[in-house]
């Protein structure tokens, strides 16, 4: 009869494994081929925003005009929709895309990006207080969901993170 500690294991490890599997997602190169159209991958390091290149580590940014929102992450690469990011300032921009670098370092949790993100633009010298008033001014309408909070709850939680010297 096999060890209660080792069943429980063998539990875990293939719970793990499936889980690992089905949250990996595509590759860019296949999220690409997949939309195909004017959807573009651009290696870490090739990709501008407001006149800034922007790098989240060795993960590449897809382009993807058909995007249903501003910005997006899979594991492994940033999907960016330049028809929604060319309408917004450009602290607004560098805070999407920084937001969504967040998830390739700290993971899914909503909070955490925007604190990362306001944290990474004070320290590059991108996000002034001003800057800040305009990503405020971004979010603070959006209604909460499943995934996120108020914008105006967001707001209130990115302003005290951008005060913090605590590393997010």
């Amino acid at each position: 009869m096999i060890n209660k500690k080792i069943a429980l294991l063998l539990i875990f490890s293939i719970s793990a494994l499936y889980s690992r599997a089905t949250l990996a997602g595509p590759t860019a190169e296949e999220y690409v081929a997949h939309i195909g159209g004017e959807a573009k991958l651009l290696s870490a390091g090739k990709f501008k925003l407001a006149g800034r290149t922007v790098i989240c580590g060795r993960r590449p940014t897809v382009i993807d005009p058909t995007l249903d929102d501003y910005g997006a992450a899979y594991p492994g690469f940033l999907i960016m929709n330049p028809n929604l990011i060319a309408k917004v300032p450009d602290p607004v921009k560098l805070w999407i895309y920084s937001h969504e670098c967040a998830h390739q370092f700290r993971g899914p949790d909503e909070i955490t990006a925007d604190c990362f993100a306001v944290q990474r633009g004070r320290r590059q010298g991108w996000l002034t207080q001003a800057g800040l008033n305009e990503v405020c001014n971004f979010i603070t309408p959006a209604r909460g969901d499943l995934m996120h909070f108020s914008g105006s709850y967001r707001c209130a939680a990115m302003r005290k993170c951008y005060k913090s010297r605590e590393v997010h």
